[in-house]
């Protein structure tokens, strides 16, 4: 909640670059889910293992991490 304040009061070019910043870790996540749901297990291990490489303090919600864990 105080993320979406400060993106609304925060000028239009920040904001967009915010929200960007938040949008690009979980469109990576979601694609390694599809890769888990469609079984290419192996490619979702090593995109997360990339994922993780990439953004170390990143801390995965727990409802993603079920979509996403190794198998």
């Amino acid at each position: 909640m105080k993320r979406e304040a400060a993106l609304a009061q925060a000028p239009a070019g920040i904001a967009a670059d915010a929200q960007v910043a938040i949008d690009e870790p979980t469109r990576e996540l979601e694609a390694i889910a599809k890769l888990r749901a469609g079984g290419r297990h192996e490619e979702a291990d090593k995109a997360l293992a990339e994922f993780r490489r990439k953004r170390p303090d990143y801390r995965i919600p727990e409802a993603m991490w079920e979509r996403v864990k190794a198998r």
